[in-house]
């Protein structure tokens, strides 16, 4: 059993022998209807059956309040594929002993295939991406014994990684391909552990790879085409990005803005297509179909960092961490880069508004100067009229963009 397992059960077992009943409040992912009721619901809707043991008085009870139900993403997936309900063990001992709770926190899950039997438990303090691996694994059919197989392979991942660099530096071409082929085909694309390896990681080094030694295109073009058979976009992306042909997923991608069917898919991986869209300068296309609803998904960034800047107890920061302003500014600098000026200076107020600090006006002020410079450079007749014609005299370009107040 893993360190972080013994460690979240010692400090469970030792919680339930210090309790002092207070009032208590829960977060509002959970329901307020009773125990059996929704668990009928769940059952109903097909959704997975969570309940959530806890007690006023239990210290990783209220860290997770704090941060993991509190979490977007969790309370988003929750509010998707499940029904949560909150147990206070001080005053519901009935549920309580009917599933033998001994310490606190503990997470029943029910499935909809058999509401009678628990499909798993999990006792002690989760944080927000161990709940959504648990949740996401139950929801796909996996026990618990498979999700802890998943951890074991997720470190078996970075041994691979370790040693598929080894091999391309020692010019050991081949064999470094088949390195990164297992790594393809066994590091999962949902565990946020592991999949920047398997999105960002592999791409890179594979590029790099590619360029002295492309005959290892091949088995890579393969794996890609198989993606595109089976409707995997962000594989189908991710290896097209890997092979350099960044022409075909633009192809792809000039046909499916124009389908309405495919804008969930666009925005699903907004991500991946953000760095091609902007390297061909396309920023029309970026606020259009990558940020249609600027405003909206400013805030939606906004509480993304402030979720981030919460405190974990796996994770140091420093005391001034803020990643919200490097979160905006691509969406930002679409709309400067794409003339939307009125638009991009609504977008500035708003971050603004969220978070006035000098790391947010230095950074809207510097992604400013760039897309124009940017925009400037490749259309300069449309950017200085006077190119039209030489020979004419024309005041110099002025806008009337409010000026950013100053901090105080």
């Amino acid at each position: 059993m893993s360190r972080n397992i013994w460690n979240r059960i010692a400090l469970a077992g030792l919680v339930a022998l210090c309790s002092t009943p207070a009032a208590w409040s829960h977060a509002d992912v959970f329901s307020e209807t009773p125990f059996e009721q929704a668990k009928q619901q769940a059952l109903r809707e097909g959704k997975l059956f969570l309940v959530d043991f806890t007690a006023s008085w239990c210290p990783p009870c209220r860290q997770m309040e704090k941060s993991t139900w509190t979490n977007s993403d969790v309370q988003n997936w929750i509010k998707e594929n499940a029904i949560a309900v909150q147990i206070d063990v001080d005053h519901d001992t009935k549920v309580k002993s009917s599933l033998s709770i001994e310490a606190m926190p503990t997470l029943v899950l029910f499935t909809p295939k058999n509401t009678s039997a628990e499909f798993g438990r999990q006792v002690g303090y989760m944080d927000a991406s161990e709940l959504l691996r648990w949740l996401e694994g139950a929801k796909s059919g996996k026990t618990a014994q498979d999700l802890a197989k998943e951890q074991d392979a997720g470190n078996a991942v970075f041994d691979h990684l370790g040693k598929a660099r080894e091999l391309q530096s020692a010019g050991k071409n081949a064999e470094a391909i088949d390195e990164y082929i297992w790594i393809w085909n066994n590091a999962s694309s949902t565990d946020p552990n592991v999949s920047p390896i398997r999105q960002a990681a592999v791409p890179v080094e594979l590029k790099r790879l590619f360029a002295t030694y492309p005959e290892g295109k091949a088995k890579f073009s393969e794996l890609r085409n198989e993606a595109e058979r089976t409707n995997n976009r962000q594989d189908w992306i991710i290896l097209n990005m890997a092979l350099g042909d960044d022409a075909r997923v633009l192809t792809w991608f000039d046909k499916a803005k124009l389908d309405p069917k495919e804008s969930d898919t666009i925005q699903k991986q907004r991500t991946l297509l953000e760095p091609i869209i902007f390297n061909k300068a396309r920023w029309d296309d970026a606020t259009k179909y990558l940020y249609p609803n600027p405003i909206v998904k400013v805030n939606e960034y906004f509480k993304q960092a402030q979720d981030l800047k919460k405190p974990r107890p796996d994770t140091e920061f420093a005391k001034d961490f803020d990643p919200f302003p490097g979160m905006v500014m691509l969406l930002y600098g679409a709309y400067v880069g794409a003339g939307k000026d009125a638009e991009a200076q609504q977008i500035a107020s708003e971050c603004l508004r969220l978070d006035d600090t000098p790391a947010m006006r230095e950074n809207l002020k510097n992604m400013e100067t760039g897309m124009k410079a940017a925009r400037a450079a490749q259309n300069p007749v449309a950017e200085n009229p006077a190119a039209r014609n030489p020979k004419t005299q024309h005041l110099p370009f002025t806008h009337t963009t409010p000026k950013l107040k100053t901090t105080k």
